[in-house]
């Protein structure tokens, strides 16, 4: 390690794994770890093993420090981000007293529904003051009124009920807390006025949450405190080394992408895919599932806009289709993604006028719909296993160029280029394909696996307002760039417009066979 430059921790939390990256204040990476999360399904409820996972961040922290003790013993600074609207309830020392609830846990739904349905003025108020009316499933607000609720022995133990990112905080320092950003699941601030440091008295008590369980607020850009010495002496971490407030995810694929920056936007294709951006004010449009929410760069909201399953949807195919094993033949592979760009190459623009309809689990922004479904469509006796994997990278894409028209027309700007995160941006096809149906000029990050871990590593060790801005490259770093092909412009422009239309028409029987 060159003598004297700082360095610091990332720790990523998502709903697969733990990643971790210490990386050094010039954003050159040390090392990296990761490790496995297991997530049980059981009827509607979907949990996570809250000390499990952080045993995980424990062990990958350890790994990557002992392999790089030069690097550790530089340490300044630990940033945390994770997955959000999941919620680990916690007694007065931060450990958890029950799973944790996790986003796709539907449990609370009605309860908050009961909040809409009880209160004439509850959509209007939350609509003004939040940004986002308290009516979808798998909410922190609904996680938490179920605990309250349905589990009162739980509700009795916990101290306080945080997202991911706040719990595995409260376990390196000690500290229970959060900030108006992570807490935005929870409903209860008014986003009006960024920063904000409590919660909305008329909000609280009109969600029947009881007060006494939400944990105390912090600035977003706060640091929360130092490292516990346990835990600093075990992993060789100086004893003076801080924890920065935390952040969730989006906020993080921010700061990866640069879209706090003028000019281009974020899109992150992992298990979903999701456009950012930013705005100096707070906004919303509710028909379109797109809204702004607080982030931790002062005077900046994060436009958000979750396009639904992206990255999930092609695994499926890869591996659940095409490269799968059952009763018709063994088809496996040791990895499904491998063959992808030559798949890509083999199928022209259009994958010869097959669609796929990425919504395997429902569809989010720009139209919601929990009982749509997806597929394959215009299929014929010419339509082989490529045609079938390039359609369904197309299909991710139209998504995205479906939602694009309505961020844009939110934020009142065109997204210049477009900067791509998550595992996508590991295939120049894919990458190809976002640029040529978006018609934008699209880089992909430089590995992208660990790139959110590494920005909210430096964005810990920056502060939040210098790494928004990023004038040096340090945290945005691409690795190249695809100009949108005028060839396929016609092509595209057909197809997403087939797209949009496959919806409107297919929507009505989705949702009667789901019925």
């Amino acid at each position: 390690m060159p003598a004297g430059l700082a360095s610091a921790l990332g720790i990523d939390v998502g709903t697969t794994n733990v990643k971790v990256a210490l990386v050094r204040a010039d954003g050159t990476v040390a090392g990296t770890a990761t490790r496995p999360l297991t997530t049980i399904h059981h009827g509607d409820a979907v949990t996570q093993d809250p000390v499990a996972l952080f045993d995980a961040v424990v062990t990958a922290v350890g790994e990557v420090c002992a392999a790089h003790r030069g690097d550790a013993g530089a340490v300044t600074s630990v940033g945390v981000c994770s997955q959000y609207s999941s919620i680990v309830p916690v007694d007065a020392a931060g450990h958890p007293v029950a799973d944790m609830l996790l986003y796709l846990d539907r449990r609370g739904t009605e309860l908050c529904w009961d909040i809409i349905t009880g209160n004439d003025d509850a959509f209007g108020l939350w609509v003004e003051r939040h940004g986002i009316p308290p009516v979808g499933g798998g909410l922190s607000l609904g996680h938490m009124l179920w605990f309250q609720h349905q589990r009162p022995d739980i509700h009795a133990a916990a101290a306080a009920y945080l997202e991911p990112m706040d719990y595995v905080v409260a376990r390196l320092t000690g500290r229970i807390c959060a900030t108006q950003g992570t807490t935005f699941t929870s409903q209860l601030c008014d986003n009006r006025t960024l920063g904000t440091t409590t919660y909305d008295p008329e909000l609280v008590a009109m969600s029947g949450v009881d007060p006494d369980r939400l944990p105390e607020l912090v600035a977003g850009d706060a640091v929360v405190g130092e490292v516990l010495g346990s835990l600093a002496e075990v992993w060789g971490i100086p004893a003076s080394a801080t924890v920065a407030a935390a952040m969730n995810d989006s906020h993080a694929g921010a700061f990866a992408t640069g879209a706090y920056r003028g000019g281009a936007g974020g899109l992150m294709v992992g298990t979903t895919a999701v456009l950012l951006d930013n705005l100096d004010h707070t906004a919303a449009d509710l028909s379109h599932e797109i809204v702004a929410m607080p982030s931790p760069v002062p005077d900046t909201w994060l436009v958000w806009a979750e396009n639904g399953l992206a990255g999930r949807a092609v695994d499926h195919v890869l591996g659940g289709l095409v490269h799968t094993s059952d009763v018709l033949g063994q088809h496996t592979t040791a990895n499904p993604f491998a063959a992808l760009d030559a798949a890509l190459a083999a199928v022209p623009a259009g994958s010869d006028g097959v669609l796929f309809l990425p919504w395997l689990a429902g569809s989010m922004a720009p139209a919601a719909s929990s009982g749509m479904r997806g597929g394959f469509i215009n299929l014929t006796l010419n339509t082989g296993r490529t045609h079938l994997v390039r359609a369904a990278i197309e299909g991710t894409a139209l998504n995205a160029g479906w939602l694009l028209p309505a961020v844009e027309a939110l934020t009142g700007r065109t997204m210049a280029s477009v900067v791509l995160g998550g595992g996508a941006a590991r295939s120049p096809g894919w990458a190809q394909v976002f640029a040529d149906v978006l018609n934008r000029p699209v880089r992909p990050l430089v590995d992208p696996h660990t790139a959110v871990a590494r920005a909210v590593a430096l964005a810990a060790l920056m502060g939040p307002a210098a790494a928004a801005d990023d004038v040096d490259d340090v945290i945005v770093r691409t690795s190249g760039i695809h100009h949108p092909d005028p060839a396929h412009r016609a092509t595209y422009d057909a197809a997403q417009r087939r797209f949009v239309a496959a919806f409107e028409a297919l929507r009505p029987l989705a949702e009667e066979l789901g019925t």
